[in-house]
């Protein structure tokens, strides 16, 4: 009876089915899931359910149990010694300044033509700066070889100088058109240089002396040696030197006019001279006055 009653049941199932009628019997018996439904359960979890329940999932519906479980990666730290370079730094030497070995006065040619190539200024002479004071005795010698000349030139002023590495020397010429003298109106010079180890100075001084060198027109100015006092116990000592600015005539000094050292002194000449005739003077005098006496001392018979 039981059998015949399930049997009658599932062929009113089939023929709803058929039909496309569902009947409420049948959704009690038979739970529909939707084939596009996704039940993700999460892990150490329990579902019951209990008897008559019907679950039902909506289409296209996705849930999602996040796992209790949170997993934490810690970084991976790498640390870099930086690449150190100690730099030791660097170290100048300065050599101390010593005097340079001792010379003999060398003499040299310092000549300059201007933009032309007109020879204007003509200097022969071996130079030396002497320093005498209190703390320094001793003279600095120009070497010809190791100095550069430059200048300038004009109608009526020349200008010459001389430098090397421990400093320089300047003259400037001037001519005089009325009374058609050449002189020198300056000498200046700078020098720094050790004349003690160690002692490094610096000296400085200008000659401005009225019409030094001065000479005529077309002729030079020679002296075997002189000395130009620059002040502050400095001078210039020259040697065997002739000078001449302007009126140089193919490339060659004119006549020379003589330092007052170099000029003969006829002072004693004289004297000697003005000497000798007094007494020639005295001797006749005196030789007439004893023959007048002998010739007073006989009678005539």
């Amino acid at each position: 009876m039981k059998h015949g009653l399930l049997l009658i049941a599932l062929f009113i199932a089939a023929t709803a089915l058929t039909s496309g009628e569902h009947s409420s019997a049948y959704m009690a018996l038979i739970t529909t899931h939707s084939p596009n439904t996704t039940t993700t359960h999460s892990p150490n979890t329990t579902t019951t359910h209990s008897p008559n329940t019907t679950t039902t999932h909506s289409p296209n519906t996705t849930t999602t149990h996040s796992p209790n479980t949170t997993t934490t990666h810690s970084p991976n730290t790498t640390t870099h010694n930086p690449n150190s370079t100690t730099t030791a730094p660097s170290t100048t030497t300065t050599s101390i300044p010593v005097p340079t070995p001792s010379t003999n006065m060398t003499t040299g040619n310092y000549n300059f033509s201007d933009a032309k190539g007109t020879l204007c200024i003509m200097v022969v002479a071996a130079i030396g700066i002497h320093v005498n004071t209190s703390e320094v005795n001793g003279i600095f010698i120009v070497q010809p070889s190791k100095t550069n000349v430059s200048g300038d030139c004009s109608e009526e002023v020349a200008s010459l100088m001389i430098t090397f590495n421990e400093g320089e020397i300047s003259l400037q010429f001037q001519k005089n058109k009325t009374t058609k003298k050449v002189y020198v109106k300056y000498v200046q010079y700078e020098l720094t240089y050790a004349f003690k180890r160690g002692a490094l100075r610096n000296y400085t001084g200008t000659n401005r002396s009225l019409e030094l060198f001065s000479v005529d027109l077309g002729y030079s100015y020679s002296c075997k040696a002189e000395k130009v006092y620059m002040g502050g116990g400095v001078s210039l000592d020259l040697t065997q030197y002739r000078f001449q600015a302007f009126d140089i005539k193919n490339k060659n000094f004119g006549p020379p006019e003589l330092c007052k050292a170099d000029q003969p002194d006829y002072r004693v000449p004289i004297a000697v001279g003005i000497i000798l005739i007094i007494l020639i003077i005295i001797v006749v005098i005196a030789y007439l006055i004893s023959r007048k006496r002998r010739t007073d001392g006989y009678q005539s018979l």
